[in-house]
């Protein structure tokens, strides 16, 4: 079951559109772009401002690479950290 409501973009603070798909969390930013991240890595995002910021580049740089909705899991935050 999905839910539609209004909240906070983590990167820019805009008001964003949210799809709750569990455990997917998909995000339609009007500034920043539409992107997913699993409810892990939101927890991670709002307490540690270098992975936010780690984060927010791969999914500029994926949308850039033309992929529609990147998805952002832990894994892809650990990759993230060794760089």
């Amino acid at each position: 079951m999905s839910t539609t409501r209004t909240t906070i973009c983590l990167f820019c603070g805009a008001p964003a559109q949210v799809v709750s798909v569990t455990p997917l969390v998909q995000l339609d930013c009007p500034s920043c772009g539409s992107y997913g991240l699993t409810t892990g890595v939101i927890s991670h995002l709002r307490t540690n401002a270098h992975a936010k910021a780690a984060v927010y580049a791969e999914i500029r740089r994926q949308l850039g690479a033309g992929v529609e909705r990147p998805h952002i899991n832990v894994e892809i935050l650990q990759a993230l950290k060794g760089r």
